[in-house]
């Protein structure tokens, strides 16, 4: 019998068999591939979630330490004038005999903290809020009265005894959004009134907030807090045209993200801005108010980039797949690991950089008044464990209100860094700094200096800054400008080790320690004393007993 010949079409059909069956492998790797790298993409990207959100609650964190360091210096000012018993004794002698010499000295120290205390304005007023004193006696300020919204801190003040910050206010009268501190005064335990420190807003809180160290298109911070139904920014928020304390949001249950921080959520959570816009915020109280600081950042500018690269990173694989590059998974692999560690380390120096330049004034390039009270109390408590002396010079351009007003403020930017640098060409050792102690007042830390050796290096800081001959028409002193040095040292073998406990000078003892703010005050009086005797001049502090300390 002759074979039978198979159809043709057996073998077509086992090569579509085949095909099928290579097709249904090459989609099932495709399948398992894209869930793998879906996988990864996942994890990647909770990765990059987790860094940005770290990011955000470092900056939120350095943002409210400026914020606290601002409303603790603004408190302890004040609190030191509620412990001044020289003014509240002028003052009664002033209310109580009508002594007008009593009078105009009280007037020269409300000045005084208007200059150096960078405050805007220095009433004194008495109990039911009535302003019988200005520190300037033009300014039509005498005899008006608190605003209404500040009345309650007033009371709370002399109520307490204790110094009181009030709310941010935006009232007529001042020009400008302020807050108001007020320090209780006392004549025999009778209260006589309080002074009233008053600052600009925009100058004093708003620089603490809208700088954002990092580059970022929507990141912002702001202060918020509860009035009735609604939301009360300090600043508006991003994209919204308002001015200081003009802008309210209603608390009527949406996802905002203020809505939720006022409702109690803390820490980093997800909501939408006030223009329905996907945030990362960060909410933070302020202590010792309503306050929250509010820091957000946009999804989709944190996660654009990394979604992008991750797309790329899906298509790029399954098209090496398809080549049968095995090897090119591997490289691909490492180059995001390597892109990964760049990243990581980009981060971590740019947190780095942050913290530095929280410690440097932009301006002049010196320390600036956090860097001088850390190393104030890093070299106190070498110098009291060392038994060796510690001096600090205070310094204060003089008249350079007026050389602002003459001049303009650019070129007065131009005259700090000028003196800066003429201050800093004289310290060199080891510890010794300079620092802008706010506005026009530097600060000098002397490590292993007694006062005859900080008072000669005082004398030839005032020669240089006279041999700049930085011209100054409107200064009193002379036809260039001038400073006035207030010297102080502390004498650290004579600190006995009970005064040194009893005095917290330990290195846990933190930045505030009553010896710091000691020689921080006699720096302060010796410079009062320099303005006193007309400027342009070095003096050493005096014990009360005359004995130099």
């Amino acid at each position: 019998m002759s074979s039978v010949p198979r159809p043709a079409s057996d073998s077509a059909l086992k090569r579509r068999k085949g095909a099928l069956a290579a097709a249904a492998l090459l989609v099932l790797l495709v399948i398992c591939l894209i869930a793998w790298l879906h996988g990864v993409y996942v994890e990647r990207e909770n990765r990059h979630r987790h860094q940005a959100e770290r990011e955000l609650q470092s900056i939120n964190q350095l943002q409210l330490q400026a914020v606290v360091g601002w409303q603790q210096r603004s408190l302890r000012d004040a609190e030191m004038l509620v412990e001044d018993t020289l003014l509240s004794a002028a003052l009664g002698h002033w209310l109580g005999d009508g002594d007008v010499s009593a009078r105009e000295g009280v007037r020269r120290r409300l000045r005084t903290l208007n200059e150096l205390g960078h405050y805007t304005a220095v009433h004194f007023v008495d109990s039911a809020g009535t302003v019988l004193l200005s520190n300037r006696a033009d300014d039509g300020r005498e005899g008006k009265r608190v605003p209404m919204a500040d009345l309650g801190a007033l009371q709370s003040a002399l109520s307490s005894a204790k110094a009181v910050m009030a709310e941010p206010v935006s009232d007529q009268a001042f020009a400008f959004p302020f807050i108001s501190v007020f320090a209780p005064l006392y004549d025999d335990e009778v209260a006589i009134g309080a002074v009233w420190l008053v600052q600009d807003l925009r100058s004093a809180l708003l620089p603490l907030l809208e700088p954002w160290p990092t580059p970022s298109q929507t990141a912002r911070s702001g202060i918020v807090w509860r009035d009735g139904e609604q939301a009360r920014y300090l600043n508006a928020p991003r994209g919204v045209k308002a001015e200081v304390l003009q802008y309210r949001y209603p608390l009527d249950g949406n996802p905002a993200a203020v809505v939720l921080a006022l409702g109690g959520v803390r820490g980093v959570f997800y909501a939408s801005d006030e223009q329905g816009r996907a945030v990362m915020a960060m909410a933070s109280p302020v202590f010792g108010t309503r306050w929250l600081l509010l820091s957000s950042v946009e999804v989709a500018e944190v996660f654009a980039d990394v979604r992008r690269r991750e797309v790329l990173a899906l298509a790029l694989p399954v098209s090496l797949l398809l080549l049968a590059s095995a090897g090119v998974f591997g490289l691909v692999l490492r180059r995001a690991w390597q892109r990964e560690r760049v990243l990581t380390q980009a981060l971590q120096r740019s947190l780095g950089g942050l913290e530095a330049q929280l410690r440097v004034d932009p301006l002049t390039g010196v320390a600036n008044r956090r860097g001088l009270d850390e190393a104030v109390s890093f070299q106190l408590a070498l110098a009291v464990r060392g038994e060796t002396p510690l001096a600090l010079l205070m310094i204060d351009v003089d008249h350079f209100k007026l050389y602002n007003d003459q001049y303009g403020h650019p070129a007065g930017d131009q005259c700090l860094k000028a003196l800066a640098a003429a201050l800093q060409a004289h310290v060199g050792r080891a510890g010794e700094l300079v620092a802008r102690y706010g506005g026009e007042e530097f600060a000098v830390l002397l490590p292993l200096t007694d006062g005859k050796a900080a008072l000669d290096l005082a004398q030839r800081m005032c020669e240089a800054v006279r041999r700049l001959q930085i011209p100054h028409a409107a200064s009193t002193v002379a036809s260039h400008v001038t400073v006035s040095i207030g010297v102080a040292w502390l004498k650290a073998d004579a600190v006995t080790v009970e005064y040194a406990r009893t005095h917290r000078v330990a290195p846990e003892g933190g930045p505030d320690w009553p010896l710091m703010s000691e020689l921080l005050e006699q720096a302060d009086a010796a410079l009062y004393e320099a303005k006193r005797l007309g400027r342009d001049q070095a003096v050493l502090y005096l014990d009360p007993d005359g004995e130099v300390r």
